[in-house]
C-alpha cells in the first residue's frame, strides 16, 4: 500500500513539473507572424477596401501578446493595449474569456486556434529575443 501511495506522488509531483515547464515556455514576447482561417477554396473572406496610404500604416503596426510570471497577459493589437488573465491547463489556453487550443508550442514558435468555432482560424506568434 505504501508503495501505491509513494507512485501516486511521485507521478503527481511529475505532471505538475510538465505543467510548468509548458508556462516556462510561454513567458515573454511573442510577436504574430501568420493568420491562417480554414477556409474552403471557393469560399473568399470579406476584405474591406483599405486606401493605399491606410494599408502602408497598418502594415507597419504589429500585433504583439506578453505573457507574464504573474499570469497576466498584455495584447498590443495594431496600436489597441489592453491586459488580460492567462491560464494554461494541458493544450488549452484561456485568454481573459476566449478559449484557444495549442497547436505547438516551444521556445520560439507557438501555435494556437480557436476552439468550438465554424471556421479554425489558427494564430502563428514568433518568440521575440
Amino acid at each position: 500500500m505504501r508503495i501505491i501511495i509513494i507512485l501516486t506522488l511521485i507521478f503527481g509531483i511529475n505532471s505538475c513539473t510538465a505543467q510548468t515547464e509548458s508556462e516556462k515556455k510561454l513567458i515573454g514576447k511573442w510577436i504574430l507572424v501568420a493568420e491562417t482561417d480554414s477556409f474552403d477554396d471557393d469560399i473568399e473572406p470579406i476584405t474591406e477596401n483599405v486606401s493605399k496610404s491606410e494599408s502602408n500604416s497598418k502594415t507597419e503596426l504589429e500585433t504583439t501578446l506578453t505573457f507574464n510570471n504573474d499570469k497576466k497577459v498584455f495584447f498590443n493589437q495594431k496600436g489597441n493595449e489592453y491586459d488580460a488573465v492567462y491560464k494554461l491547463t494541458d493544450s488549452i489556453l484561456t485568454l481573459g474569456n476566449r478559449i484557444y487550443i495549442i497547436v505547438h508550442l516551444d521556445k520560439e514558435k507557438l501555435i494556437y486556434k480557436v476552439k468550438d468555432h465554424l471556421f479554425d482560424k489558427q494564430y502563428e506568434y514568433k518568440k521575440m529575443e
